[in-house]
């Protein structure tokens, strides 16, 4: 039997970390790269409301989560109109509390022994951005990975 996964794909994909065996619900904007996966698709926007929602799917469908992952790589930006563009900056960190937010609902929902696995983006100074984002997501598991020791064991794993 596999193990219980969350991914939660702000941009890009890591194909490898799809098995088969493993019961899987993919929380993503873009419907069309996973719909040959065998899993539940979550479609989002990132918002609350949507958040929500996928808690309480999660809650009903998939209880203990062993794993969640978390994929933010292969951004493809030009570089100089991305300098200039405030609405993918904007939108990019709009996402970070609503992600935080949900992460702590669920909660209720994590193994004893809790996976989180990292495919973010290799930094690059031409992608500041990016770098503070995926920065931001790492110091606030990190955080929760502390605040949980007591009833949780937490193992962060960042993929090159």
């Amino acid at each position: 039997m596999g193990i219980n996964q969350i991914f939660i794909i702000i941009n890009g994909n890591n194909d490898d970390l799809f098995k088969e065996n493993n019961s899987k619900i993919i929380i993503s904007r873009d419907k069309k790269r996973y719909s040959k996966q065998n899993c539940t698709f979550l479609h989002t926007d990132y918002s609350l409301d949507d958040l929500i929602k996928a808690h309480q799917i999660i809650k009903s469908q998939m209880s203990p989560i062993n794993e969640i992952l978390i994929i933010n790589n292969k951004i493809d930006l030009n570089m100089l109109s991305y300098q200039y563009d405030y609405k993918i900056i904007k939108d990019n960190y709009s996402i970070l509390p609503n992600l935080f937010f949900f992460i702590n609902l669920l909660i209720e929902n994590f193994d004893k022994k809790l996976n989180i696995i990292l495919s973010f983006e290799t930094k690059s100074h031409f992608k500041i951005h990016t770098n503070i984002f995926n920065d931001s997501i790492i110091s606030y598991l990190e955080t929760f990975q502390k605040d949980l020791v007591s009833s949780h064991s937490i193992k962060i794993k960042k993929l090159n």
